[in-house]
């Protein structure tokens, strides 16, 4: 639909479905940002025009009229509701959507007619839950799970610790000192490096509502939990090429979870996106195959050249990857390592509690599906690929970011700097 000036740019779009109904969503522009909300209303998605945004007309579906009129006057709703507003400037975001239910008839209105809740400053739960996440949804689905999840242990502590009431005038370094000493109590004895994730979401919770004029602390801004450096694994070129070469013919399902990490140690690509690969994934250019596919968690578009055993396990598969749970994969892998005679003790450095621990693990137990990632990003960092390059893969932000990830410790580090040093004395002596 055409922008229109001074106007919140109203457009609808359909949710995503594979059958026959779908549901419709509001979107507005609320201060630069897109605000998303439903509009109540469902439809055929055979019936939709994209372009302008309303359900195509037929006299057999006299329903389609009845939802696109409704749809109008969502859209004129907005509107009058933004220029009420000083253009929304007066007005919370979860209160702009109450308006809009209150006008539509979806709810009743508590007390007057007027906008109560122009001058009422929503409390934290209140901004997170009504405000934040619905409008990080349009985010990479993982960014939204993360923020959810914290969230979540938010309103857990507030329960068990604050009689359920959690404000921003209670984010001070009292609250800080208790919620992280929470976090690592029984039975939840997080990790230090997962309550310092927790914390990263709590202040994005404080710093986006303070950018909103809700409250002026300032506390929350020096929460900081210094993460610690736990045991990293990955395997070998020459252990997944021995991986490849065993003989799995007598057990199909050892077999397919084989072939289903070894397509994830040759691409980079997360469980998520490595097990949905499709014939449409794979192109072909200037004799290369390339797969091409937008990632789930962050939305990206890679490209990933596809090496030869990828290719083959694929093509054995005519490029449709095999279906499983990641929970049942993660089980099958243990039994896989068994099998191919990972055996071996290690020294497993992880933190349990807020402590930090060594403790001794076998070889075999530390085989998961994101060892898969791991290792593509170790062993072509160690063949001599640059950061840059693999980062476009696996998705790291920065170089320090990539350099944590890879499982390079200071033994591996050695003798691949002896392994150097030799081929350059040999060569000087030539």
């Amino acid at each position: 639909m055409p922008k229109i000036k001074g106007d919140p740019q109203v457009k609808f779009n359909l949710t995503t479905t594979k059958g026959p109904i779908a549901y419709i969503v509001l979107f507005y522009n609320y201060r630069n940002k897109q605000v998303r909300t439903s509009t109540g209303q469902k439809c055929n998605p055979a019936f939709w025009d994209a372009t302008r945004q309303r359900l195509r007309l037929d006299k057999r579906h006299p329903e389609n009229t009845a939802t696109n009129n409704a749809l109008d006057k969502i859209a004129t709703i907005v509107r009058d509701i933004y220029n009420e507003t000083n253009k929304g400037a007066d007005i919370a975001a979860e209160a702009f959507k109450k308006e809009i239910a209150y006008r539509m008839g979806w709810e009743d209105r508590p007390t007057s007619d007027k906008i109560a809740e122009k001058s009422a400053l929503p409390s934290l739960f209140d901004f997170v839950e009504n405000a934040l996440l619905p409008e990080k949804m349009a985010n990479p689905r993982g960014t939204w799970k993360v923020l959810k999840t914290g969230f979540n242990l938010l309103k857990q502590y507030a329960e068990e610790r604050r009689a359920g009431r959690l404000d921003y005038s209670d984010i001070d370094y009292t609250f800080f000192a208790d919620f992280k000493a929470w976090l690592y109590a029984a039975p939840r004895k997080h990790t230090v490096n997962y309550a310092a994730k927790v914390i990263d979401v709590l202040k994005q919770f404080m710093r986006d509502a303070q950018r909103r004029g809700y409250h002026g602390k300032t506390d929350y801004q020096n929460f900081s939990i210094k993460r610690v450096k736990t045991t990293k694994f990955a395997l070998t070129f020459e252990e997944l090429e021995a991986l490849y070469r065993l003989d799995l013919s007598n057990n199909p399902r050892l077999e397919k979870v084989r072939d289903l990490f070894l397509i994830g140690a040759y691409t980079g690509l997360r469980f998520s996106d490595f097990t949905r690969i499709r014939p449409e994934h794979i192109e072909r250019e200037n004799g290369h195959e390339i797969i091409t596919l937008t990632t789930q968690k962050t939305g990206e578009k890679v490209s990933i050249p596809l090496m030869p055993i990828p290719a083959a396990l694929l093509k054995k598969y005519d490029f449709y990857t095999p279906k499983i749970s990641n929970q049942k994969m993660n089980a099958y892998l243990k039994e896989l390592a068994q099998a191919a005679g990972m055996d071996g003790k290690m020294i497993v450095t992880n933190t349990q509690g807020g402590r930090r621990r060594e403790e001794s693990a076998e070889k075999w137990e530390m085989l998961t599906t994101h060892v898969a990632r791991r290792s593509f990003a170790t062993n072509f960092y160690r063949a001599g690929f640059s950061a840059a390059n693999l980062m476009k893969i696996t998705g790291h932000a920065t170089e320090r970011q990539f350099m944590q990830y890879i499982a390079i410790d200071g033994k591996m580090n050695a003798l691949d700097l002896a392994e150097e040093m030799r081929e350059k004395t040999l060569r000087r002596i030539g």
